[in-house]
C-alpha cells in the first residue's frame, strides 16, 4: 500500500471513530452541575515539576494543543513530592508510584505516557506522543460507558459514578476519579523558570477497586464511588473518571494489554488565549516532522512512477 493510501486509509479510520467523551464548559457558563455518558477519551499523562526549565516552556502550549485536541484526550500533570516542586501533591506521587509500576525507567521531566503505552521523554518526543494518541484512537474498538456527574457547592466538588456492571465489572480493576487543578498558583519561594502558574495538575483521588477498599488522597469518599474535593478558591478544575486496572492486576500485565479501559472528563476552564503571537515551541517540531512526513510520500510516489517507466 502507497504512502498516500496509507495516509487516507488512517483519515477513513479517524472518521468512524465515534465522539469522545469529555464536557468541556466556560466558568461562566457553569450552572453547578453536569452529567457525561462514555468513556472514549485517550489518557495522556505527563511527569512534570515546576522546577523544570523546559517543562515550564511548553506548560502553555500543552495547554493550547489540550484545547485544540478538544474532547479527544484527557490530560493530566503528575509533580513530584521532592521538596522543590512547588506543589508536590500526596495524589501526584501516588500516580507516579503506579506508573513506575510498568515503567521503572520513567526519571526524565517532561515524560509522556499515552493510554499507559511508552514512556516519551522531553520536548523533542511530542510528535510521538502525537503519533501514540493516533495510534490509540484508531485501534481502540471498546471502551467502558462510565456515567458521571459533577455538582458544586460553596465548599466542593461533588463526583458520583455510575458503575459499569456485566463482563465490565472485572474484579482486576477499580474506578479512579481524580481531581485536576487549572492555573495553580506557584509561590515565589521555589524555584519557577516559568509563568507563576501550571496547568493540568492532579491534586487530589480516590480509588474504587472492585475487590478490597478504597483509597482516599485529599478527598472525602461519601459513599462507594462518590466523593467530594474541597473546591476553595479553585475557578478552574477538570475531574477525570478513569476505569483501569489495579496495582496488583499491573504487575502481571504489560503495557499492551493494561490500557485503561474507559476515560471520560468534566473541564469547568476557560479556553486559551489567542492575543500572544508567539510560537509555540512545540510547533516548528510538528511542522519538521509534517515536511518530512510529505517528503517520504514524495518519494513512494516518484518511485513508484519510476517502475512504472
Amino acid at each position: 500500500m502507497s504512502g498516500v493510501r496509507k495516509a487516507l486509509f488512517l483519515i477513513t479510520i479517524l472518521a468512524l471513530i465515534p465522539p469522545a467523551d469529555a464536557v468541556r464548559i466556560n466558568p461562566e457558563s457553569w450552572e453547578g452541575s453536569a452529567f457525561i455518558e462514555g468513556g472514549y477519551s485517550i489518557l495522556v499523562e505527563e511527569y512534570t515539576a515546576t522546577w523544570c526549565e523546559s517543562c515550564a516552556q511548553i506548560d502553555e502550549d500543552l495547554e493550547i494543543i489540550t484545547d485544540d485536541h478538544g474532547s479527544r484526550i484527557s490530560m493530566i500533570s503528575y509533580h513530584p513530592s521532592d521538596d522543590i516542586d512547588a506543589f508536590g501533591p500526596p495524589a501526584s506521587e501516588h500516580r507516579l508510584e503506579r506508573l513506575r509500576l510498568q515503567h521503572p525507567n520513567l526519571a526524565a521531566t517532561p515524560s509522556f505516557v499515552v493510554h499507559n503505552g511508552l514512556v516519551r521523554e522531553g520536548v523533542e518526543s511530542w510528535p510521538d506522543v502525537q503519533s501514540d494518541i493516533l495510534k490509540e484512537e484508531s485501534s481502540q474498538r471498546g471502551y467502558t460507558n462510565l456515567k458521571v456527574t459533577a455538582q458544586t457547592n460553596d465548599t466542593e466538588i461533588l463526583v458520583s459514578v455510575f458503575p459499569p456492571f456485566g463482563q465490565e465489572n472485572d474484579n482486576q480493576t477499580q474506578i479512579s476519579i481524580l481531581f485536576v487543578q487549572h492555573n495553580k498558583q506557584i509561590s515565589d519561594e521555589f524555584i519557577n523558570p516559568g509563568t507563576d502558574s501550571r496547568d493540568r495538575v492532579l491534586v487530589g483521588l480516590a480509588e474504587f477497586p472492585f475487590v478490597g477498599n478504597p483509597v482516599s488522597i485529599d478527598t472525602t469518599i461519601i459513599a462507594p464511588f462518590v466523593v467530594s474535593y474541597p473546591i476553595d478558591s479553585m475557578d478552574e478544575w477538570s475531574v477525570i473518571v478513569v476505569h483501569e486496572y489495579t496495582n496488583e492486576a499491573l504487575l502481571n500485565k504489560t503495557t499492551e494489554d493494561s490500557s485503561p479501559l474507559g476515560v471520560a472528563e468534566i473541564s469547568v476552564k476557560e479556553p486559551h488565549r489567542e492575543e500572544s503571537t508567539e510560537i509555540p515551541i512545540i510547533l516548528p517540531i510538528i511542522i519538521f516532522v509534517c515536511i518530512g512526513a510529505l517528503g517520504i510520500l514524495s518519494f513512494e510516489n516518484k518511485k513508484k512512477v519510476k517502475e512504472e517507466e
